[in-house]
């Protein structure tokens, strides 16, 4: 018996914008400030730092830390059943902003606060792009 797919949201506005980019690319895309040049995520319609309107996404590096982590080992979703227990990981990307992703390429025991990840987008239909955390190559060897 086959399990049904991930949930996935509806979405509208930046939101929407947000995963749109990252759908088009297959890039992780983060909103920017076009006047101080600040970064922010989720996305807004005015600046944190100076209130400024004008906005921009720019590519990320996809790169970061893990800031928090939860394992879990039961799911509501029935699209997870198979994969528990799986880890959904917050990741300080070195731009400044967090984002979630679900962890993939490591067994989620192996996760430490301040490990080097990087955030992979994978398409899900046309308006959506799941966010999956891997362990950095980067920082390996």
């Amino acid at each position: 018996m086959s399990s049904p797919g991930k949930y996935l949201p509806s979405l509208e506005g930046l939101n929407l914008e947000f995963h749109r980019r990252a759908v088009e690319t297959g890039r992780l895309h983060l909103q920017r400030c076009a006047d101080c040049g600040v970064f922010c995520h989720p996305p807004r319609y005015y600046c944190l730092a100076c209130s400024s309107p004008d906005r921009e996404l720019v590519p990320s590096s996809e790169r970061g830390s893990v800031h928090s982590f939860t394992v879990s080992h039961r799911t509501f979703d029935p699209g997870w059943a198979e994969e528990t227990p799986y880890a959904t990981v917050v990741v300080e990307l070195d731009e400044g902003p967090r984002v979630i992703g679900a962890l993939r390429g490591l067994d989620p025991s192996a996760l430490e606060l301040g490990r080097r990840v990087r955030v992979e987008v994978e398409r899900r239909g046309e308006e959506f792009a799941f966010l999956w955390v891997e362990p950095d190559s980067a920082e390996a060897g």
